[in-house]
């Protein structure tokens, strides 16, 4: 559904399974599917992670917050967190909003020093080119993407090695 809930038959199993990655099929809503990418996984699980973090119940249809009720907050578990439900409140944040995918474009690396990319913000297109421009954009976007430094440099490493010595085909 919109909060990235599988849908189930009985409905108190609803929000005890969560579907994402790149081989989860999501409709937004208009029928057609989103890509299975990378760009919607990420989304998707970042979403995720901000519903739970948040503690959104997920049981509900809008996800609500827990513990709203004032004569209810002696049930709640031990990981309720009345500052941040308050928080969240005077955000209006009451209840989740849906996931929403923003599209920002596809690079492709073709080979050969050489690339493809289309950059867009939703459905604004902002740049469309090929060639070795987009062959170091496309190798700065996975740089940025590295979570850890430490993988930043060891790919950063073998780029260089591969530059200066070529690839190493021993093993083929």
């Amino acid at each position: 559904d919109q909060w990235m809930r599988a849908p189930v038959n009985d409905t108190a199993l609803l929000g005890s399974v969560i579907v994402l990655g790149d081989a989860a099929a999501y409709d937004e809503g208009d029928g057609e599917l989103l890509p299975a990418t990378a760009q919607v996984a990420g989304q998707a699980g970042a979403y995720v992670a901000r519903i739970l973090s948040r503690g959104f119940d997920l049981e509900t249809t809008p996800p609500l917050l827990p513990c709203i009720d004032p004569d209810l907050q002696d049930t709640c578990d031990v990981f309720y967190d009345p500052q941040l439900t308050r928080w969240l409140q005077f955000r209006g944040l009451d209840f989740s909003p849906p996931f929403k995918f923003l599209n920002l474009g596809m690079l492709a690396y073709t080979g050969g020093g050489e690339a493809l990319s289309q950059v867009q913000i939703g459905d604004v297109p902002l740049l469309s080119i090929g060639g070795s421009v987009s062959y170091l954009l496309w190798r700065s976007v996975y740089l940025v993407k590295q979570v850890a430094t430490k993988n930043r440099l060891l790919v950063t490493f073998d780029w260089a090695k591969s530059k200066l010595f070529g690839r190493d085909i021993t093993r083929l």
